[in-house]
């Protein structure tokens, strides 16, 4: 089976304690980031995102393969 590697993000990773469980694969960096960004407006009504809280975010996706 051929593997793909993907960007990995959850809210777990960005905030441990924080209790929300979403995750998104994507296939770039700045996907992974809109779609985590959707999230943060939609579910944790956040209303804009602070630049240090992005940078933090950033720095902990990951990349992960995945079998295709």
């Amino acid at each position: 089976m051929p593997a793909k590697n993907y960007k990995k993000l959850g809210c777990l990773d960005a905030s441990p304690t924080g209790g929300c469980a979403f995750e998104v694969r994507a296939e770039t960096e700045d996907e992974v980031m809109r779609i985590m960004g959707d999230h943060a407006k939609v579910i944790h009504k956040m209303a804009s995102i602070p630049p240090e809280m992005a940078s933090k975010v950033k720095s902990v996706i990951k990349t992960v393969s995945v079998n295709i």
